[in-house]
């Protein structure tokens, strides 16, 4: 249709110069509403498809998941399968997630029984985001490879639920 009308104009408007610029000027103008509408369709699709992923959150995130992920983690609460909830005390654990799929474990408990300052891992997203997959070994003793099922996920709060259905929460630390 397009290509019908422009080919019309150049035809009819050899003659009157103004008119013809004036229609021009109207179908390009109307060319580009059309461009930046298909735009904002396609990016407000890319977004509503971006979303929604956690149980527990968030709805809508500008960040990707992987950059609200990459930082320090202290343990605040666990709840297990049966709903009974129970507050952890900020005895300097942690977990680290870093870039290039690095993890720093700090378990203070651990740490005082085995004598180890720390343990280092790696970690893995599923391919759609939903589930996480950790890999580290304490004091070359305790092998741990889980993957947990990613309930909350905002910039400073990050729920993981295990296979038993125990989830565990974590803040920005």
């Amino acid at each position: 249709m397009y290509l019908f009308i422009k080919n019309s104009i150049k035809f009819t408007c050899q003659n009157n110069s103004y008119i013809c610029n004036e229609f021009k000027n109207k179908l390009y103008k109307m060319k580009n509403t059309k461009l930046i509408t298909l735009f904002a369709v396609l990016f407000i699709g890319t977004i509503m498809i971006s979303c929604g992923k956690y149980e527990e959150g968030p709805g809508i995130s500008l960040l990707p998941k992987k950059t609200r992920l990459q930082q320090k983690w202290k343990p605040v609460q666990n709840v297990d399968a049966n709903g009974n909830i129970n507050n952890i005390d900020d005895d300097g654990s942690y977990m680290e997630f870093v870039k290039e799929g690095t993890l720093n474990v700090y378990n203070y408990s651990l740490m005082s029984l085995w004598g180890s300052d720390g343990a280092q891992g790696t970690w893995e997203f599923s391919e759609d985001k939903t589930q996480i997959t950790i890999n580290y070994t304490f004091a070359g003793l305790i092998d741990i490879n889980t993957t947990y099922t990613i309930v909350k996920l905002k910039i400073n709060d990050l729920g993981l639920m295990d296979e038993n259905g125990n989830k565990t929460y974590y803040e920005y630390k």
